[in-house]
């Protein structure tokens, strides 16, 4: 029996995942930041936010997924000279049972705030900027699975 769902699983959400490949994960997973324009003294740090507004009826699978195979949540802030960060913190995921899953999945839905520490060095160049990042989502929902995508996301910075 064991081998029989093994087998299965795999298989289902790869069918799962072929009739969701039309439609990109960034058209049910709006992207935006907590603040229009973050400011941040040199020397200083501010709290950044990432806020995913997920359609109702999906779901993307959190940034530490139950199964190896399954597309994480991922944020990266790209490097920008004068700055610094900390990790990302991601919101605590929900543990959900689904359909074709024998075990439950950890998912965000609805709205997730992903958070990091931003540090102007005191060499940052004053003024605004736009820092950049790349966040990677898979949405879901109890029927199928969407094509990955990676969404750039801008972060608007003045630095005094």
């Amino acid at each position: 029996m064991r081998i029989r769902i093994a087998i299965f699983f795999p298989v289902l959400l790869f069918g799962l995942s072929v009739t969701g490949m039309a439609q990109p994960s960034g058209k049910v997973v709006k992207v935006s930041t907590g603040e229009s324009v973050y400011k941040v003294k040199r020397g200083a740090a501010s709290q950044i936010t990432v806020v995913l507004d997920i359609d109702e009826g999906y779901h993307i699978n959190s940034n530490r997924p139950a199964e190896k195979f399954l597309v994480a949540t991922a944020f990266k802030l790209d490097p920008a000279p004068g700055f610094g960060s900390t990790p990302v913190i991601y919101p605590k995921p929900k543990l959900q049972k689904f359909p074709f899953s024998p075990k439950p999945m950890s998912i965000f839905d609805g709205k997730a705030v992903l958070r990091l520490t931003l540090r102007a060095l005191p060499a940052a160049t004053a003024g605004q900027q736009t820092l950049k990042g790349k966040l990677t989502v898979q949405a879901c929902n109890q029927e199928q699975c969407l094509r990955p995508q990676t969404v750039d996301v801008n972060i608007p910075i003045e630095v005094m």
